[in-house]
């Protein structure tokens, strides 16, 4: 472990000044998402829809990764008309490394479901956001603090920039969705975030260009039923941002608990190709929903993390109104 901080001390010391930060992703990507697609808010069985998630990330290395998120979304509709609106709010955070650089994001994202047919409807979206990136400027190491023969901390460090900067953004989205019945349904779409490319340097006067790369998610998520009692969910994901690409497939099984299916046991796992697998559980209780994976490094990494990715959490509370005369839940609750 040694070697490795002084790997990292050197890239501070002696490495050019430049602070990045990737955008948040999860694991269990399908239980965050309005990070997937705005176009995904309102996309689910029910009326309105809160969630929380939260990673930690290589937390057995000095460079750990801290993610959480919390969201809601809800549908404004007549239930005369099968099409709706819906809107949503999402609260970002993450935070890495030795100066605790971090980013918090609020993101305002409004939906349309268009029915198009008996099964299938389709929901364009637009995401807008405010973010603001900063860091802890005390503990930032420079190259002009090594004095010829050691790390000298009497030596005041160079002049990077401000500690914070903040960006307007924007996103868009579309979902497809098709539904024959409560269990019977799939998601596919795309999200685009950073369509604008925002500037977040922290160096006003900078000569160089800092933007934030346009990130590109590409997904499809299936819930088919097997058996009276157990389900399958199948969930894929593509995502791009500059050269940073990423591929995650994940399949659960969802076990019925008693004769009125209110509630269920799941049990999964996911591969990240090049990088990690995780198995999952999850519970659910009537509206209430609770998951938890933990990665295990299969890249070059795991040489530091010892193949200890990380633990993730995920928690859902929906609710669903009943239009007063049906007697139950059409398909689309």
């Amino acid at each position: 472990m040694l070697r490795y901080r002084l790997i990292l001390f050197l890239l501070y010391t002696f490495g050019p000044v430049s602070l990045w930060s990737q955008d948040i992703h999860y694991s269990q990507f399908f239980n965050s998402p309005l990070n997937l697609s705005p176009s995904l808010t309102g996309s689910f069985n029910g009326d309105s829809r809160y969630h929380a998630n939260y990673r930690n990330q290589w937390a057995s290395v000095p460079v750990d990764y801290v993610s959480a998120d919390v969201g809601a979304d809800f549908k404004i509709r007549n239930f005369k008309n099968e099409n709706y609106l819906a809107v949503g709010g999402l609260i970002n955070y993450d935070m890495a490394g030795d100066l605790n650089l971090s980013l918090t994001g609020i993101n305002l994202l409004m939906a349309y479901s268009f029915k198009l047919n008996e099964t299938g409807t389709i929901n364009p979206a637009i995401n807008i956001s405010y973010a603001q990136r900063k860091f802890e400027a005390g503990n930032v190491l420079t190259g002009n603090q090594w004095d010829g023969r050691a790390y000298n901390p009497s030596i005041p460090a160079e002049n990077i920039g401000s500690d914070n900067s903040s960006y307007f953004d924007l996103g868009a989205g579309i979902n497809y969705r098709w539904q024959k019945a409560y269990r019977s349904y799939f998601d596919l779409g795309v999200g685009a975030y950073h369509i604008i490319k925002p500037t977040d340097s922290f160096n006003p006067d900078a000569t160089y260009t800092s933007e934030r790369p346009m990130r590109l998610s590409f997904y499809a998520m299936v819930n088919l039923p097997i058996t009276n009692g157990m389900d399958i969910l199948l969930n894929g994901l593509y995502a791009k941002q500059e050269a940073y690409s990423e591929k995650v497939i994940n399949s659960q099984l969802k076990f019925y608990l008693g004769q009125r299916q209110s509630a269920a046991f799941y049990l999964g796992a996911g591969y990240r190709f090049d990088d990690a697998w995780y198995p999952m559980v999850a519970i659910e209780l009537g509206s209430v929903y609770g998951a938890f994976s933990y990665d295990f490094n299969i890249s070059d990494f795991d040489v530091v993390t010892m193949g200890r990715g990380g633990p993730e959490i995920s928690l859902r509370y929906i609710i669903a109104r009943i239009p007063k005369g049906v007697d139950k839940p059409c398909p689309l609750y």
